[in-house]
């Protein structure tokens, strides 16, 4: 992938700029590069809400492992405040939740962990600090119930899930890249009381929720790259 088409004062361009616009596209299409989250972290931030817009969340996801895929979330509020994310982890076999922390700061930012590319895609505008709190509240309450991890049923893909429906939201899985695994294991029954079962699976366990068919509210429109 390229370096970055523009330079960072174009960033003071409105958001109609063309320049903007083969950047955020190219976003969409190719996901993110570390040459293009190092660009927008030099904009000191504001450059995030120039390309992604103002009060949405964003789904960021990597290959793992040849066959799955690593999803987190990040939201992108009113300018003058910084991007925050979201991402699940294992650690000594327990599921645990990093965040909200900034997205630059995040375990699986491009500028922290290298990668090829990431994955983006604009899954909910009109999202506001509110929304946000209610996905951070439960996202809280997974880490600290420290669930146990399996990388088939209970990982980061069962976190976003969770969180997307907190969020009045639907999962979404973007175009390319390999399986959401564990993305229809939702954890609000674990979370109140459930069992982990069974215990051989890599002390793992795969919670006993419906099926994943959350309605999304009009008012959140999905957007660019979301037809997964």
């Amino acid at each position: 992938m390229n370096v970055c088409l523009i330079d960072p004062e174009d960033v003071l361009e409105p958001l109609d700029c063309p320049l903007l616009d083969a950047l955020r596209a190219r976003i969409f299409r190719a996901g993110i590069s570390q040459e293009d989250f190092e660009y927008l972290l030099r904009t000191e931030e504001h450059g995030f809400q120039q390309v992604f817009g103002e009060s949405v969340l964003l789904k960021v996801e990597f290959d793992v492992a040849f066959i799955g895929e690593h999803s987190h979330l990040v939201y992108v509020p009113e300018r003058g405040n910084p991007p925050q994310a979201i991402t699940a982890f294992p650690h000594d076999g327990a599921l645990r939740v990093e965040g909200p922390v900034s997205w630059k700061n995040s375990i699986h930012a491009p500028n922290v962990r290298t990668r090829t590319r990431q994955r983006v895609g604009l899954i909910a505008t009109e999202f506001d600090d509110a929304d946000w709190r209610r996905v951070a509240v439960v996202a809280q309450a997974i880490d600290e119930a420290e669930l146990n991890y399996n990388f088939l049923f209970q990982n980061s893909n069962s976190v976003v899930a969770t969180l997307a429906v907190a969020g009045r939201l639907g999962f979404v899985d973007l175009p390319g890249g390999g399986l959401n695994l564990g993305a229809r294991n939702l954890l609000f029954d674990e979370l109140m009381g459930g069992s982990q079962v069974p215990s051989f699976l890599i002390r793992g366990g795969m919670s006993q929720s419906g099926p994943l068919q959350t309605p999304v509210p009009h008012r959140f429109a999905n957007a660019a790259n979301t037809d997964g």
